[in-house]
């Protein structure tokens, strides 16, 4: 089991994940996401942002999420129909739960809390439409649990965000 206390690098982390993991941190280095609302191109990429983002939070919870949350886009995506240039990468996040349901005995022995892993990846996109729901879906959604750990966790998803501009490529 790893030491709770020493938050890990990006590198780190993948190096003792699941072979099945590793590998498909190294797919998605060729796999290529919307410019729109991915300038940093890969999916590689971008989850090697979104964890070194979550490593100010030293909470080993939205590490282990950064590293799941888009895993499904290696299986999903594929070319928009609709926007030519653009990839869509539809429903990934119900593939990147079914990697979590996979690896939970991993994600609890590196200290994380699989429930709250879990909420966070299956949750990651529905937030996004959080303005968009009528009231009484905002409020329900509210009340759930982990609400704002995945309000929190949603900071270091943003990729139009300047605020993390420091750890990019740390």
């Amino acid at each position: 089991m790893r030491a709770k206390s020493v938050i890990p690098t990006f590198d780190e982390m993948v190096s003792i994940a699941p072979k099945e993991i590793q590998d498909l941190i190294e797919q998605g280095c060729s796999i290529k996401q919307s410019p729109k609302w991915h300038p940093e191109g890969d999916v590689c990429e971008h989850t090697k942002i979104v964890f070194n983002r979550a490593r100010i939070s030293n909470n080993i919870n939205f590490l282990v999420a950064a590293l799941f949350h888009d895993l499904g886009k290696i299986k999903v995506t594929k070319p928009s129909v609709k926007t030519p240039g653009s990839w869509s990468a539809h429903g990934h996040e119900y593939v990147s739960t079914k990697l979590v349901e996979t690896y939970k005995n991993w994600i609890e022995e590196q200290g994380a809390n699989f429930e709250l892993v879990y909420y966070l990846v299956k949750n990651h996109m529905r937030i996004q439409q959080f303005p968009q729901m009528k009231k009484i879906k905002q409020n329900r959604f509210k009340e759930d649990k982990y609400f704002k750990e995945l309000q929190y966790f949603t900071t270091f998803d943003d990729m139009l965000s300047k605020d993390f501009d420091d750890v990019n490529n740390k």
